[in-house]
């Protein structure tokens, strides 16, 4: 019975901890811009704005270019091209 009250308290203890429903969520964007850095900028801005938007904490370690392309054509203003991801920590 001891046993029993002691697991019933752990349980309650985690149930009750905000962490224990924590989820994480591993968002995706893309972004154009003049050059690499500036794209980078723009994903990054564009991921950090998702993840609060959703009411999380953007995990800004986690972040990672997953493909990124610059464009052969001399007229396109922003020819460099990003795609990155980042984890949002969500309640």
């Amino acid at each position: 019975m001891k046993k029993l009250h002691l697991s019933l308290i752990a349980a309650g203890l985690l149930g009750a901890s905000p962490a224990a429903f924590a989820e994480v969520a591993n968002l995706t964007n893309s972004a154009d811009g003049a050059n690499r850095e500036a794209g980078i900028a723009v994903v990054k801005q564009k991921l950090q704005a998702a993840c609060t938007d959703r009411k999380g904490t953007p995990d800004l370690g986690s972040f990672e270019v997953v493909f990124e392309k610059t464009s052969d054509n001399p007229n396109v203003p922003k020819p460099y091209y990003v795609d990155g991801k980042m984890q949002c920590n969500l309640p």
